[in-house]
């Protein structure tokens, strides 16, 4: 103790044994609690010490404990668990190969868009009807349409839609409806309502639920396949959908990647259509690796070239714990896209062409017997002598593919213009007088006639007296030889030649021509038939001489194709010889980087130039096209043939074949028009419009690995 304190009591001894205490007190107080509090401090550092070697020690107890009941106590059943990862493989959609012109301008490309989608697990069974009927009230605010390929008309009385008989005969099998052959329209609608228990609703909506309801059960609606109810929404509707669904149980938005064509008014019956996957279809397809909800090509390219199309689909892996846990989620094989397929189609001639038939149809008329026949149909068709590439091909009244699946019944009804039918691969038409070059080419190859065999045109032609078989008499009459009998269109002519050569050297001719024949095209296309014996014992009528002589004019049961007529023009334009007719120009890589397959000219046929019939053809041919003031003015020889047949005894249709230039062939026409005429002046403005697409060649070089706009 310092001398300056003053004690009144001091009291030493230790405190936890560790520490020595001394406190002292004076009379100043301050000093004594200020001791006080230097040795309470020091305690409470301490004891916050003891605590945390406390729960260190306590932690490591627990974690002891828990390790021990891991691997000792339950050790046998997580690694039970561990061992019973469940992996769900789900499919990643490969995006679909594009389709595109000669020279790589897209036609049929892919796009993201969202689709609004049906989630079996997630829509309460009893329900569906409910949900359905709210959701098509959404899409009806908005406009939108949605899915429904019911093939039953939209409104009472019903009836089946045209050119569905198969899915007609689909919906009543066994496998859905269960019902007879014969069943009508109302009888499938009251078989739906009754197996999906639609009641409560109007008659409209009622339609509008079974062919929803009728829909889902074809795509297999379940647990593992979810069905596509709309497709290609707007944003704002998926934004309304996502809000209201709390009352659209099982209804989901789904982000895809779908069919957008790039105009969907050029050569759509060439594009084809695609469409899902019906049940009696999965059973073939499933071995190639579709799924049950995915799409197919349904025609033209798209379903001739579904195997270059369709891409590999990828897989994704997830694997979940016995309660649940998704442990993992990986891609195990990624999707490889479809190849892109090039046309021989020029995407600017197919438009080009496709506006002058659809001006010529709707601008001209023809006065018959009855007085005036409107043309309301026809085609075109332009083929690369050299190659026998499609470079156009168009058919009026069309379509736009965009509208396809909304507007289908529409189409359908349609029973004159037909909009659906491709009349320049499906059309079957007489061919008229284009089809005396056959038998010129015949003729004069068989030596039947030669340059200046004479054959007196008297108008009636008097080998048969009690048939009433004339000639029109356009220009000509007397002794005539072939090129003036070609130049003029003489029946009369023809008709004796023809008989001469006989029916067998006719169908000859023909077929090596490329009528009444295939031509070689990838997609579907009729064959039609040339008049004979037996086609004529097939359709229950007699056969005489005189049929030889209206076969030989174009006549009779003969019916042909505008492409296999455009066909019959390569063939004279090449001489000859006859190329197979193709519209596939190569199969693309997705990126272009390689070329999977590219597409050769094959000759088809070859008919020998024999004592030069074809120069003698073309001769009378170059005549006819000077006759047309219009070809006249392009200011270089074009070899063409004309026809008027006949449909029936008061309304007959327009026909011109021929190719450009005469004397360096390139180009081979074909145009048919129905209940229509002056399809001569056609011809020149096809030609200017190829002329067109040959200028903008540079622009759009022929370079597989270059896509242009």
């Amino acid at each position: 103790l310092h001398s300056f304190h003053t004690p009144l009591l001091c009291f030493c001894g230790k405190y936890d044994a560790e520490i020595s205490v001394c406190i002292s007190f004076d009379r100043n107080r301050t000093k004594a609690q200020k001791g006080m509090v230097i040795i309470m401090e020091k305690s409470k550092e301490r004891l916050r010490l003891i605590v945390l070697v406390l729960l260190i020690v306590a932690v490591f107890l627990t974690s002891s404990f828990r390790l021990m009941e891991f691997q000792v106590v339950n050790g046998a059943s997580y690694r039970e668990d561990a061992n019973n990862i469940t992996v769900s493989k789900t499919t990643i959609t490969a995006a679909r190969g594009e389709i595109v012109d000669r020279y790589g301008r897209p036609l049929a490309i892919n796009k993201v868009g969202f689709n609004i989608v049906f989630d079996r697990a997630f829509m309460p069974k009893g329900e569906e009807n409910a949900i359905i009927s709210r959701l098509i009230d959404l899409l009806e605010k908005s406009g939108v349409e949605w899915v429904d390929e019911l093939p039953i008309t939209p409104a009472q009385p019903y009836t089946f839609l045209e050119g569905k008989d198969q899915e007609i005969k689909t919906m009543k099998s066994r496998e859905y409806l269960r019902l007879n052959t014969y069943a009508t329209a109302q009888d499938c609608m009251d078989a739906l309502i009754q197996k999906f228990e639609i009641a409560g609703y109007d008659e409209k909506k009622t339609r509008q639920v079974a062919g929803v309801r009728y829909q889902m059960m074809i795509s297999d609606f379940s647990v593992y396949n979810r069905y596509t109810f709309a497709e290609d929404v707007p944003a704002s509707l998926v934004a309304t959908v996502k809000e209201l669904s709390y009352q659209l149980a099982g209804v989901d938005i789904s982000e895809e990647t779908m069919r957008n064509y790039v105009s969907g008014t050029i050569a759509p019956h060439i594009i084809g259509t695609i469409g899902p996957i019906y049940a009696e279809e999965y059973e073939k397809l499933k071995e190639k690796g579709y799924q049950m909800n995915g799409i197919v090509g349904k025609s033209g390219v798209e379903l001739a070239m579904e195997s270059y199309l369709k891409g590999t689909d990828g897989i994704r892996e997830i694997s979940q714990n016995t309660k649940g846990n998704v442990v993992s989620d990986n891609v195990s094989k990624e999707p490889v896209p479809g190849n892109t397929v090039m046309l021989t189609i020029d995407k600017y001639l197919q438009q080009g062409v496709q506006n002058i038939l659809e001006d010529h149809i709707l601008n001209i008329e023809q006065p018959n017997k009855k007085g005036t026949q409107r043309a309301f149909a026809g085609a075109a068709v332009v083929l690369d002598v050299k190659t026998g590439e499609v470079l156009a091909c168009a058919t009026y009244p069309s379509y736009d593919i965009n509208d396809y699946r909304t507007q289908y019944s529409t189409l359908a009804a349609d029973k004159k213009g037909i909009p659906l039918l491709n009349r320049a691969l499906k059309g079957n038409y007489r061919p008229g007088s284009t089809f005396k070059t056959v038998v010129a080419a015949g003729a004069l190859s068989e030596g039947t006639i030669n340059r200046n065999t004479l054959i007196n045109c008297t108008r009636i032609y008097q080998r048969f007296p009690t048939l009433k078989m004339k000639c029109l008499f356009i220009g000509h009459s007397g002794n005539i030889n072939v090129v003036t009998a070609i130049r003029k269109s003489c029946n009369i002519f023809f008709y004796e030649t023809g008989i001469n050569l006989g029916i067998d050297k006719i169908n000859e001719y023909a077929h090596a021509m490329g009528l009444g024949t295939q031509t070689g095209l990838e997609i579907a296309t009729d064959t039609g038939a040339i008049s004979s014996p037996e086609r004529s014992k097939k359709l229950g009528a007699q056969w005489s001489i005189g049929n030889v002589a209206q076969t030989s004019i174009g006549q009779l049961d003969t019916v042909v194709t505008p492409l296999q007529m455009a066909a019959q023009a390569m063939t004279l334009a090449n001489k000859g010889t006859r190329y197979e007719t193709h519209i596939i120009k190569s199969i693309q890589s997705y990126n272009f980087d390689r070329t999977i397959q590219e597409t050769k000219p094959v000759v088809a046929a070859k008919l020998e130039n024999k004592n030069g019939a074809f120069d003698i053809i073309k001769e009378g041919m170059i005549g006819a096209a000077k006759d047309v003031p219009l070809i006249k003015k392009l200011g270089y020889d074009v070899a063409i043939k004309t026809g008027t047949p006949q449909q029936t005894s008061t309304i007959t249709n327009s026909a011109v074949i021929g190719y450009s230039p005469a004397d360096t062939p390139e180009i081979a026409i074909s145009i048919y028009i129905e209940q229509g005429s002056a399809s001569k002046k056609m011809v020149s403005r096809v030609i200017q419009a190829y002329e067109k697409t040959k200028t903008m060649q540079p622009e759009y070089p022929q370079t597989v690995q270059t896509l242009l706009p």
